[in-house]
């Protein structure tokens, strides 16, 4: 039964992402699926709650295979780098799964605003590990405090993510492909926070 489950799951990722929450269909998820229409409601309830699982399905599977342990330390560009290969890279095997995540990050269902934005909040928490891990192997001037270099980067990470969100928000179907010039963007002004952006005067 718990095949079934996993069939229905991977039904409704490809459905989802493909339609969008309103338009997909739990007829079609059946069909593909090879299940009545009672086993869906059997194992999720609504097809609000089966949204909500293929969004935790999609997110734990990104969060798994992109994992932070190989991260480069010690460098914003090397790390940031790094984290966009991983995320292409993950896109590219998994089309529907990345393409579900990121249109319930930028165009929640209304029912579901509030419950995907906690959850989404909960996913930022790694952006601070994220953000340790490259300060933990970076020697800070002494004038500078820890506490406001992190402040620094994690205003960073979350201007760039309003403007994907805008850009997602005005193209639901954009590839990684297609945000590089706002990964260009934050790439250059990682390099700006780390090497400053006045020039020293000759003394």
């Amino acid at each position: 039964m718990e095949d079934k489950r996993a069939k229905i799951l991977d039904v409704a990722v490809e459905e989802f992402a493909s339609h969008g929450y309103k338009a997909a269909s739990t007829n079609r998820i059946c069909e593909v699926a090879g299940v009545s229409k009672g086993l869906i409601f059997h194992y999720f309830g609504s097809k609000e709650k089966l949204y909500t699982a293929a969004v935790t399905y999609s997110v734990d599977l990104a969060m798994e295979e992109v994992s932070m342990d190989d991260m480069p330390k010690g460098n914003f560009v090397e790390g940031a780098i790094w984290s966009t290969k991983q995320k292409l890279a993950f896109s590219h095997r998994h089309p529907a799964v990345f393409k579900l995540i990121m249109q319930s990050f930028a165009n929640p269902p209304e029912a579901l605003a509030e419950r995907m934005t906690a959850y989404f909040n909960e996913m930022m928490a790694v952006q601070t590990v994220f953000v340790n891990q490259m300060l933990d192997g970076l020697t800070l001037r002494e004038d500078v405090a820890r506490e406001d270099a992190s402040d620094v980067i994690q205003s960073l990470f979350e201007y760039i993510t309003r403007l994907v969100t805008v850009y997602l928000q005005k193209n639901p179907n954009a590839t990684m492909e297609d945000m590089q010039p706002l990964i260009d963007k934050f790439m250059q002004m990682i390099v700006i926070a780390e090497r400053g952006m006045v020039e020293q005067k000759q003394t």
